[in-house]
Protein backbone atom coordinates (compact mmCIF):
# COMPACT_ATOMS: atom_id res chain seq x y z
CA UNK A 1 0.00 0.00 0.00
CA UNK A 2 1.23 3.23 -1.09
CA UNK A 3 2.07 5.89 1.79
CA UNK A 4 -0.91 9.02 1.86
CA UNK A 5 0.30 12.19 1.33
CA UNK A 6 1.07 14.39 3.90
CA UNK A 7 -1.08 17.38 4.81
CA UNK A 8 2.42 19.67 3.46
CA UNK A 9 1.39 17.82 -0.22
CA UNK A 10 -1.98 18.71 -0.31
CA UNK A 11 -1.50 22.47 0.31
CA UNK A 12 -1.61 24.92 -2.67
CA UNK A 13 1.83 26.63 -4.02
CA UNK A 14 2.27 29.97 -2.36
CA UNK A 15 0.96 33.09 -4.43
CA UNK A 16 4.07 34.79 -3.28
CA UNK A 17 5.75 32.81 -5.94
CA UNK A 18 3.69 33.98 -8.63
CA UNK A 19 4.24 37.51 -7.11
CA UNK A 20 7.90 38.20 -6.52
CA UNK A 21 8.25 36.47 -10.52
CA UNK A 22 6.88 39.75 -11.74
CA UNK A 23 8.17 41.73 -9.46
CA UNK A 24 11.80 40.62 -10.61
CA UNK A 25 10.81 41.67 -14.44
CA UNK A 26 12.84 43.90 -16.35
CA UNK A 27 11.18 46.90 -17.36
CA UNK A 28 11.15 46.18 -20.59
CA UNK A 29 9.53 42.45 -20.05
CA UNK A 30 7.05 44.60 -17.58
CA UNK A 31 5.78 46.45 -19.96
CA UNK A 32 5.29 44.09 -22.67
CA UNK A 33 3.08 42.07 -19.53
CA UNK A 34 1.09 45.74 -18.71
CA UNK A 35 0.25 45.79 -22.46
CA UNK A 36 -1.32 41.84 -22.45
CA UNK A 37 -3.01 42.47 -19.13
CA UNK A 38 -4.83 46.14 -20.39
CA UNK A 39 -5.78 44.24 -23.90
CA UNK A 40 -8.98 42.74 -22.68
CA UNK A 41 -8.45 39.65 -24.68
CA UNK A 42 -5.84 37.48 -25.96
CA UNK A 43 -3.36 39.06 -28.25
CA UNK A 44 -1.02 38.11 -31.03
CA UNK A 45 2.76 38.79 -30.56
CA UNK A 46 1.99 41.46 -33.66
CA UNK A 47 -0.66 43.14 -32.23
CA UNK A 48 1.58 43.83 -29.42
CA UNK A 49 5.02 44.90 -31.47
CA UNK A 50 2.14 47.32 -33.40
CA UNK A 51 1.05 48.70 -30.09
CA UNK A 52 4.40 48.54 -28.68
CA UNK A 53 6.23 49.98 -31.69
CA UNK A 54 8.78 47.10 -30.94
CA UNK A 55 10.39 44.53 -33.31
CA UNK A 56 7.88 41.44 -33.72
CA UNK A 57 11.12 39.26 -32.52
CA UNK A 58 11.67 41.69 -29.01
CA UNK A 59 8.10 41.07 -28.66
CA UNK A 60 8.57 37.30 -28.93
CA UNK A 61 11.65 37.12 -27.12
CA UNK A 62 9.92 39.20 -24.00
CA UNK A 63 6.29 36.94 -24.51
CA UNK A 64 8.58 33.37 -24.12
CA UNK A 65 10.18 34.62 -20.75
CA UNK A 66 6.73 35.64 -19.22
CA UNK A 67 4.96 32.41 -20.48
CA UNK A 68 8.20 30.24 -19.04
CA UNK A 69 7.81 32.83 -15.85
CA UNK A 70 4.09 31.29 -15.69
CA UNK A 71 2.46 35.57 -15.93
CA UNK A 72 1.57 34.47 -19.72
CA UNK A 73 -0.44 31.80 -21.07
CA UNK A 74 -0.62 30.71 -25.24
CA UNK A 75 -2.64 29.07 -27.07
CA UNK A 76 -2.94 28.43 -30.90
CA UNK A 77 -5.60 29.85 -32.63
CA UNK A 78 -6.91 28.10 -35.88
CA UNK A 79 -7.35 30.98 -38.41
CA UNK A 80 -8.97 28.91 -40.90
CA UNK A 81 -6.77 29.04 -43.39
CA UNK A 82 -3.49 27.05 -44.54
CA UNK A 83 -0.17 27.17 -42.18
CA UNK A 84 0.59 27.57 -38.71
CA UNK A 85 -2.01 28.67 -36.50
CA UNK A 86 -1.37 32.10 -34.74
CA UNK A 87 -0.23 31.87 -31.04
CA UNK A 88 -2.38 33.97 -28.51
CA UNK A 89 -1.18 35.36 -25.49
CA UNK A 90 -3.32 36.40 -22.00
CA UNK A 91 -2.44 37.11 -18.72
CA UNK A 92 -1.99 34.31 -16.59
CA UNK A 93 -0.63 35.31 -13.23
CA UNK A 94 -2.05 37.01 -10.32
CA UNK A 95 -2.66 41.05 -10.97
CA UNK A 96 -0.99 42.58 -7.09
CA UNK A 97 -3.80 45.54 -7.41
CA UNK A 98 -6.07 42.54 -7.16
CA UNK A 99 -4.71 40.94 -4.86
CA UNK A 100 -4.20 43.92 -2.12
CA UNK A 101 -7.94 44.73 -2.80
CA UNK A 102 -9.10 41.40 -1.82
CA UNK A 103 -6.88 41.72 1.53
CA UNK A 104 -8.23 44.78 2.15
CA UNK A 105 -11.77 44.01 1.66
CA UNK A 106 -10.55 40.98 4.30
CA UNK A 107 -9.70 43.44 6.56
CA UNK A 108 -12.69 45.30 6.46
CA UNK A 109 -14.38 42.37 7.22
CA UNK A 110 -12.26 42.41 10.12
CA UNK A 111 -12.45 46.04 11.25
CA UNK A 112 -16.69 45.69 11.10
CA UNK A 113 -16.01 43.19 14.14
CA UNK A 114 -14.22 45.21 15.68
CA UNK A 115 -17.14 47.80 16.22
CA UNK A 116 -16.23 51.64 16.67
CA UNK A 117 -15.36 53.79 19.64
CA UNK A 118 -12.94 53.49 22.03
CA UNK A 119 -12.88 49.64 22.70
CA UNK A 120 -12.33 49.45 18.84
CA UNK A 121 -9.51 51.17 19.00
CA UNK A 122 -8.04 49.38 22.20
CA UNK A 123 -8.55 46.13 20.32
CA UNK A 124 -7.25 47.15 16.88
CA UNK A 125 -3.87 48.41 19.10
CA UNK A 126 -3.69 44.90 21.13
CA UNK A 127 -4.03 42.93 17.38
CA UNK A 128 -1.04 45.17 15.91
CA UNK A 129 0.67 44.36 19.40
CA UNK A 130 -0.03 40.66 18.92
CA UNK A 131 1.49 41.07 15.23
CA UNK A 132 4.71 42.14 16.63
CA UNK A 133 4.96 39.21 19.13
CA UNK A 134 4.29 36.66 16.30
CA UNK A 135 6.74 37.96 14.28
CA UNK A 136 10.90 36.71 14.24
CA UNK A 137 13.05 39.58 15.33
CA UNK A 138 14.80 41.01 12.50
CA UNK A 139 18.48 39.73 11.92
CA UNK A 140 20.15 43.01 12.51
CA UNK A 141 18.24 43.30 16.31
CA UNK A 142 20.75 43.73 19.16
CA UNK A 143 20.67 41.19 21.83
CA UNK A 144 17.86 42.10 24.90
CA UNK A 145 21.10 43.39 27.53
CA UNK A 146 22.40 45.40 24.48
CA UNK A 147 18.84 46.99 24.07
CA UNK A 148 18.02 47.29 27.43
CA UNK A 149 21.34 49.14 28.11
CA UNK A 150 20.65 51.68 24.97
CA UNK A 151 16.78 51.98 25.95
CA UNK A 152 17.93 54.75 28.94
CA UNK A 153 19.91 56.79 26.47
CA UNK A 154 17.81 56.33 23.81
CA UNK A 155 16.32 59.88 22.43
CA UNK A 156 12.76 60.30 20.39
CA UNK A 157 15.39 60.77 17.20
CA UNK A 158 17.35 57.47 17.51
CA UNK A 159 13.90 55.75 18.22
CA UNK A 160 12.43 56.46 15.25
CA UNK A 161 15.27 56.54 13.29
CA UNK A 162 15.53 52.47 13.97
CA UNK A 163 12.15 52.54 12.81
CA UNK A 164 13.21 53.94 9.19
CA UNK A 165 14.67 50.19 8.04
CA UNK A 166 11.25 48.56 8.75
CA UNK A 167 9.14 51.04 7.58
CA UNK A 168 11.12 51.18 4.26
CA UNK A 169 11.11 46.86 3.37
CA UNK A 170 7.02 46.95 4.32
CA UNK A 171 6.56 49.28 1.51
CA UNK A 172 5.91 52.71 3.31
CA UNK A 173 8.76 54.92 1.52
CA UNK A 174 9.63 56.63 4.99
CA UNK A 175 11.00 60.18 4.89
CA UNK A 176 12.12 61.36 8.56
CA UNK A 177 13.01 65.26 8.97
CA UNK A 178 14.27 64.74 12.23
CA UNK A 179 10.74 65.19 14.31
CA UNK A 180 8.57 62.79 12.44
CA UNK A 181 8.45 60.01 9.74
CA UNK A 182 6.02 60.80 6.76
CA UNK A 183 4.72 57.75 5.04
CA UNK A 184 4.99 58.33 1.28
CA UNK A 185 3.51 55.16 0.34
CA UNK A 186 1.44 52.51 1.85
CA UNK A 187 1.46 48.95 1.07
CA UNK A 188 -2.29 48.54 1.53
CA UNK A 189 -3.24 52.06 -0.60
CA UNK A 190 -5.49 51.06 -3.77
CA UNK A 191 -6.46 53.47 -6.44
CA UNK A 192 -9.68 53.17 -5.35
CA UNK A 193 -9.52 53.88 -1.11
CA UNK A 194 -7.06 54.00 1.25
CA UNK A 195 -7.13 51.14 4.18
CA UNK A 196 -9.26 52.28 6.98
CA UNK A 197 -8.37 54.13 10.42
CA UNK A 198 -8.58 51.09 12.44
CA UNK A 199 -5.56 49.00 10.54
CA UNK A 200 -3.86 52.25 10.57
CA UNK A 201 -4.57 51.86 14.52
CA UNK A 202 -3.12 47.97 14.36
CA UNK A 203 0.15 49.28 13.03
CA UNK A 204 0.66 51.72 15.79
CA UNK A 205 0.46 48.81 17.82
CA UNK A 206 2.71 46.72 15.75
CA UNK A 207 5.15 49.61 16.24
CA UNK A 208 5.18 50.54 19.65
CA UNK A 209 5.78 46.68 20.41
CA UNK A 210 8.08 46.13 18.07
CA UNK A 211 9.99 49.06 19.21
CA UNK A 212 9.31 49.97 23.06
CA UNK A 213 10.68 46.36 23.65
CA UNK A 214 13.85 47.84 25.11
CA UNK A 215 11.45 48.96 28.06
CA UNK A 216 10.54 45.47 29.01
CA UNK A 217 13.91 44.23 29.28
CA UNK A 218 13.40 41.88 26.05
CA UNK A 219 11.56 40.84 23.03
CA UNK A 220 7.78 39.90 24.04
CA UNK A 221 7.13 35.95 25.00
CA UNK A 222 4.76 34.44 22.55
CA UNK A 223 2.12 33.65 25.17
CA UNK A 224 1.71 37.51 26.24
CA UNK A 225 -1.05 39.50 24.88
CA UNK A 226 -0.75 42.47 26.70
CA UNK A 227 2.61 43.36 25.12
CA UNK A 228 5.16 45.62 26.15
CA UNK A 229 4.45 49.31 24.74
CA UNK A 230 0.96 48.95 27.28
CA UNK A 231 3.10 48.23 30.15
CA UNK A 232 5.41 50.86 29.75
CA UNK A 233 2.01 53.46 29.05
CA UNK A 234 0.47 52.02 32.49
CA UNK A 235 3.45 52.09 34.50
CA UNK A 236 3.57 55.92 33.71
CA UNK A 237 8.19 55.63 32.96
CA UNK A 238 7.73 58.66 30.61
CA UNK A 239 9.47 56.39 28.03
CA UNK A 240 8.95 57.99 24.65
CA UNK A 241 6.21 55.79 22.36
CA UNK A 242 4.67 56.24 19.05
CA UNK A 243 1.93 57.74 17.49
CA UNK A 244 0.71 57.17 13.65
CA UNK A 245 -1.26 60.30 13.00
CA UNK A 246 -3.26 58.57 9.33
CA UNK A 247 -4.34 59.78 5.88
CA UNK A 248 -2.69 63.66 6.21
CA UNK A 249 -2.56 65.86 3.20
CA UNK A 250 1.34 64.91 2.71
CA UNK A 251 1.26 61.33 3.72
CA UNK A 252 0.63 59.30 7.68
CA UNK A 253 2.61 60.51 9.94
CA UNK A 254 4.76 58.42 12.77
CA UNK A 255 5.75 60.50 15.94
CA UNK A 256 7.34 59.97 19.30
CA UNK A 257 4.87 61.25 22.18
CA UNK A 258 5.32 60.93 25.85
CA UNK A 259 4.09 57.33 27.12
CA UNK A 260 1.03 59.34 29.16
CA UNK A 261 -2.72 59.43 28.17
CA UNK A 262 -5.54 62.17 27.95
CA UNK A 263 -8.56 61.74 30.65
CA UNK A 264 -10.52 59.77 27.94
CA UNK A 265 -7.61 57.13 27.39
CA UNK A 266 -6.75 58.45 24.44
CA UNK A 267 -3.28 59.31 23.39
CA UNK A 268 -2.44 62.79 22.85
CA UNK A 269 -2.45 64.58 19.31
CA UNK A 270 1.19 65.72 19.08
CA UNK A 271 1.21 69.44 18.44
CA UNK A 272 2.72 69.19 14.75
CA UNK A 273 -0.37 66.94 14.11
CA UNK A 274 -3.01 69.92 15.10
CA UNK A 275 -1.62 72.56 12.41
CA UNK A 276 -3.59 72.89 9.19
CA UNK A 277 -0.56 71.13 7.38
CA UNK A 278 -0.97 68.01 9.36
CA UNK A 279 -4.33 68.10 9.81
CA UNK A 280 -5.98 64.20 8.69
CA UNK A 281 -7.95 64.60 5.46
CA UNK A 282 -11.02 63.37 4.62
CA UNK A 283 -11.69 60.60 2.79
CA UNK A 284 -14.29 57.74 2.52
CA UNK A 285 -11.91 55.83 4.89
CA UNK A 286 -12.90 58.37 8.01
CA UNK A 287 -15.24 55.47 9.05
Amino acid sequence: MSASPTAGALLPRSAWTDLSARAELSPARRRVLAAVEESGRSVTAAQLARSLELHHNTVREHLDALVEAGLVAVSAAPTGRRGRPALRYAPAGPDPAQVVGSYLSLLDAIVEQLGDGEQARRRAEAIGRRWAQLLPDEPAAPTAQVAASAASTATSTTRLTAMLPHLSHMGFAPEFDGEQITLKACPLMTASRPPHRLVCRMHEGFLNERFARPHTGGPASADRTDGGAADAVEAGTGAPTFSVIPLCADGCHVMARAATTTPTGEPPVPQAAASAEHRPVETVASR
